[in-house]
This record gives structure tokens, sequence and C-alpha cells, in this order.
């Protein structure tokens, strides 16, 4: 069951998808709570459709009182009654899902890792679905966040799901249990970002910086990624610029009894891939503007260099532009040569906690993507993404540029002030910032 759904839709359900649960209180009374399943549709990017559906509970009681998931598991005691309970909503969750004549898609199924780790106490997972013709590849069991002592037994619990055959899903990513440490554990199939990431990347431009890495970080865990709680446009490009594979939340539809039909969100696919292609195209025009007088300075002082100039004057006119930091020469073995030239604003307001890091003459940066990449170009200029350079306290972007000089390949490299250089740009500097 999903404990944060809390913006169910109240449409009475047909009978054929209604379950009844019923539990002693503590007064005495047997209460009774009429069970439906909501589907909200998952969104592959690619395909532009729905992919899957995540079934949602809701219960209602005699007297029309609506419960959410968290709320009704807390009507059921702790131990077998919740346990039942949870095992009968994810039973009504696939004859519901059959009853939707999907041949193709998956069904994530909501399961409390501390019912994961016990549930073979109280009934076959593969039994169940076997017993409603659902195949467990069309199943993927997406484990919600919740603390968890003892992630031993958990490992044991995911692997019997992938040995049936389910895919797993890791939910809330980024919000407490849910880490990275937790992913190397169980090498789910998927992982959810939380929805307040999800939220923060269209308001902080650090989380918006950060979030691409993110979702590479997990891609190269295996994972396919999954961004959920998608309220509004602004998210939806957030997560298309950050590469997500599937997509969720109310902005493409909301948890409904019947699902939309497959193609309903094609119009909001099409406006939405126009509105990243035109962010797209703006964003590469700002950037051309803004990078241009620090190429054309970078591209003369290579001219100079290479026409025999000492290094002060071949790159002077950088230093004067208004968001260089600094520029230094570095060797084919990535050694740097000589000190780095500091523009007046940077040696004004270097931190001195950074001191210990600062390069010096023979400090190699062969392992940085700003000299590998220009190594392996040599002619064409190079632009990183926003990084802290070691001589701080700044986020700086590095343009370098591999020449030949004396017979062997060096590069000549530039940091720029990152903030000057973005200014009160959110959208300025994402992944697509490095090229």
């Amino acid at each position: 069951m999903s404990v944060r759904d809390a913006d169910l839709k109240t449409t009475d359900a047909d009978a054929s998808d209604v379950d009844v649960f019923r539990v002693d209180a503590d007064d005495g009374l047997c209460r009774e709570y009429r069970l439906a399943t909501y589907f909200q549709p998952i969104f592959s990017l690619a395909h532009r459709r729905p992919v899957a559906y995540e079934a949602l509970i809701r219960g209602t009681d005699r007297q029309g009182k609506i419960y959410l998931p968290a709320e009704l598991l807390a009507q059921a005691p702790a131990g077998v009654a919740r346990m039942q309970l949870d095992r009968q909503c994810r039973a009504l969750h696939v004859r519901s899902f059959r009853r939707l004549r999907d041949d193709v898609s998956w069904l994530f199924l909501n399961v409390d890792p501390h019912i994961a780790v016990q549930g073979h106490r109280f009934g076959s997972f593969a039994q169940m679905l076997e017993e409603s013709g659902l195949s467990p590849h069309r199943v993927a069991v997406e484990l919600i966040e919740t603390p968890f002592d003892d992630e031993k037994r958990l490992v044991t619990a995911v692997e019997h799901y992938h040995e049936l055959g389910c895919l797993v899903v890791i939910d809330d990513f980024g919000a407490g249990y849910s880490n990275f440490d937790r992913i190397w554990q169980l090498k789910p199939d998927i992982v959810k970002i939380d929805r307040e990431m999800t939220r923060r990347v269209t308001v902080e431009p650090l989380a918006r910086r950060m979030f691409a890495g993110i979702v590479s970080v997990l891609h190269e865990a295996g994972a396919l990624v999954c961004v959920e709680g998608i309220e509004n446009e602004g998210e939806a490009l957030c997560a298309t610029e950050a590469n997500a594979d599937l997509l969720q939340g109310n902005y493409f539809a909301e948890p409904l009894l019947r699902p939309p039909a497959e193609r309903a969100s094609d119009g909001l696919f099409t406006h939405l891939f126009s509105e990243f292609r035109e962010e797209t195209v703006e964003f590469r025009n700002r950037r051309r503007i803004r990078l241009q007088p620090y190429i054309a300075a970078l591209s003369d002082a290579v001219f100079a260099l290479s026409a025999g100039a000492d290094r002060t004057s071949a790159v002077r006119a950088l230093l004067e532009l208004e968001c260089t930091e600094r520029c230094y020469l570095v060797a084919a073995d990535g050694s740097q040569i000589g000190a780095s030239a500091e523009s007046e604003r940077s040696a004004a307001s270097r931190d001195r906690r950074l001191t210990p890091i600062r390069p010096v003459t023979g400090t190699n940066w062969q392992t940085k993507p700003f000299f590998r990449r220009a190594i392996d170009s040599p002619g064409k200029v190079q632009i990183t993404r926003p990084y802290l350079s070691a001589t701080g306290p700044r986020l700086c972007v590095t343009l370098s540029y591999a020449l030949t000089l004396n017979g062997s390949y060096h590069v000549l490299c530039v940091d720029l002030d990152f903030a000057a250089l973005a200014g009160d740009d959110l959208t300025f500097g994402p992944a697509r910032m490095e090229e």
C-alpha cells in the first residue's frame, strides 16, 4: 500500500473492484471497510505512453469516511491482522489490474519492508500471482521508504522477488533510508526519486545541477530511474533534462479507478517535447552569447602562444574579461607548467581554507575532464559542467584547448566564475553545459 496518496479521487468503485476488510476493534465492535484500487499511470519518456500502473488503496467505512492508506493500515492491529490487510490489498490490486485487460504494462505493488521479510508466513506471493494468472515479470515490487534495521533479511526478500521473476523498485530515493547504501545492497531494477527532490530541482540551482548527476549514477548502478510526484511543467522539464526513464505524477495523470486511454497524454507530451527543444535551443543561444568573448579570447591566446608569445602576454586579454578567474598551461602528461595567472578579482577572493590544495608547478590534472577531453580532441574548445575548483571558493566552468607547442601537446585552460556567468538564470549550467 502507498502511505502517501493524499489526493485520490473519491468516485465509487464498481462492485467488481471492491473488497471488504473487517477487523475487531478495541471497543469490541467489528469495523468494516470497503477497499478499492486506484491506478496512477507511470509513463516512459521515450515511448510517451504509460508502461506501468501503480496500484493505490483507498478504504471507506460504513459512514462514508475515506481512509488513506496510512490511516487504513492504522485501523488494523500490528501483527497478523495488518499482514492480512496488506495481503488482501495486494490481491485486490492484482485482480483489478487483470480487469484492465492490459497484456504489456507493469503493475507496481507497494510493499512495506517489514512485511516483505515476513510475508511468506501469511501466504505465498507467487501463489497469489499464479492464481490470478498474472505473470511475475509483469509485477514491480515497490519497497516503500521506511526505517528497517535488518537489511540482510531485506536482501534475502529482494532476492526471492527477483527469483520469482519480478522487478524490484526502491521508492523515495533521497529520503530517509532510501539512499545509495540501499541501492548497492538491494540492486533494484527501478529507483524512484523522492518527490521532495523533484520539487526542489525547480527552485534551487544546486539541486538542479546535482539532479542529472544523481540520475546518471543510478543508471550506472544498473537501474532505471523514475521521477515521481511531478506536479507541473517545470518539474517535468527538469526530469526530461536529467534523462529520467520514467515519469509519474498528477501533471500527467491522477490516480483513477479506470486509467485514461493509452494515448490520452499524447498532446501533453507533444507540448513537453516542444518546450524542451525550445528551452534547449534558447539555452545554447544564451550560452553561445555569454561564452563568445571568452572563447574568442582563448583562441587569441592559443594563436599567440603558437606564435611564440610568453604566457603572461598571451592570456592578458582573457584575464581582463569580467568572469575570468585564472589561466594555466598543462603539459601532455597532465602536469601544470608554472603558476596560474590569476585575475585581480580571483586573487583578492582566495579562500585560505583551501591553501593546502592550491595548484602549484607540477600539480597534475590528467584525471580531470577538462584535460582528458581536450587531449582527446585537440583543436576544439571543451566546456565543463560547473564544479568547485581546488582554488575556490566559487563554482567555476573551465574552457580548455589542446595545442601543439615545441612538438608536443599542451592544454591551455581558463576557469570562469560560474555564478557571474549565469547571473540570475536558474537554467544556465545543467548537465547539457558540458560538451
